[in-house]
């Protein structure tokens, strides 16, 4: 039997041992001498007075990464508040530390917004679906497209929308502006971003948008020979390349407010010129080597 065992058992019948006549304690204390190990008179001694129980000192860890938070904190931002992995190569620390220590600023700065996309029923049955996991990830043109709309939290009248296109094997990345979301629009701005890209372009895939799914935009495509797939309805995994950019890029430097007109058009399409070289030149790109599963576990490296 432990010190405490003891204590809890001495504890236990206290109460009784002063409340009972003496040839009651008597007996009381020959069970507990038998029990305990004590003398009694040792018990006589205890048993009207409690043993303190010890009181356990919490021990305070301070971490040691605290001193860096602050200057962390600042490369965070300058990185575009990139994750843990992508800010590693910057600075030479352990990139789960990094998400850690930063866990409480990036929920501050999460803010979400609702899609407004609106499948088009034109040709949708006649165009080919592709999954994300049938592209082919090593040859550079094949890029994935999406519209931001940037109309704050009315649809009403003309507003400005971002086509948003991401390269499946290189993750270079391009954004143009238009105002409305005509057929004519959203051609001529992937007419921009197609004399951007530093490769030709091959194909384009995209979600079912009316703004993608029409006549015209397929007219442009056959004359340029591109290649012309979409994703599956309602399946967001199946764009998930340019889906994190939307957020990453457009959402994180435009944000949510309505934009509506022309003056803020030339100024968001010369913010994206600028985001085009820091983004493509001065930010790194994580691409998933393998999936290796372990049991109910799937390892991504």
């Amino acid at each position: 039997m432990t010190k405490r065992d003891k204590h809890a058992a001495i504890r236990a019948f206290s109460q009784q041992y002063k409340q009972a006549k003496r040839k009651s304690k008597s007996e009381l204390l020959n069970r507990l001498v038998v029990t305990t190990g004590y003398s009694r008179k040792h018990l006589i001694e205890i048993l009207p007075n409690l043993p303190k129980v010890p009181k356990r000192k919490r021990r305070i860890q301070h971490s040691v990464y605290l001193q860096i938070a602050k200057t962390l904190r600042i490369l965070w931002a300058v990185s575009n508040y990139a994750c843990g992995q992508r800010l590693k190569p910057v600075i030479p620390n352990l990139s789960a530390t990094i998400d850690r220590l930063l866990v409480h600023d990036r929920k501050r700065i999460n803010l979400k917004g609702r899609s407004r996309t609106k499948p088009g029923s034109l040709l949708k049955h006649q165009i080919p679906i592709k999954m994300w996991t049938d592209w082919d990830r090593a040859r550079p043109g094949f890029v994935e497209v999406d519209s931001v709309h940037h109309c704050g939290v009315s649809l009403f009248g003309d507003y400005l929308f971002t086509l948003n296109a991401v390269d499946v094997a290189t993750g270079w990345n391009e954004c143009c502006a238009h105002l409305g979301k005509s057929e004519y629009r959203t051609t001529e701005a992937l007419e921009i971003i197609k004399k951007r890209l530093p490769f030709p372009l091959l194909g384009i895939d995209f979600d079912c948008g009316g703004e993608f799914v029409n006549w015209h935009f397929l007219r442009y495509c056959n004359r340029n020979h591109i290649t012309y797939t979409r994703a599956r309805e309602t399946i967001k995994n199946d764009q998930n390349y340019v889906e994190q950019q939307n957020y990453s890029v457009v959402r994180r430097f435009v944000g949510y407010q309505r934009l509506d007109t022309q003056e803020q058009l030339e100024i968001l399409n010369n913010l994206y010129k600028l985001l085009s070289d820091y983004q493509n030149f001065f930010q790194p790109v994580m691409k998933l080597k393998e999936k290796v599963r372990d049991g109910t576990k799937r390892i991504l490296s």
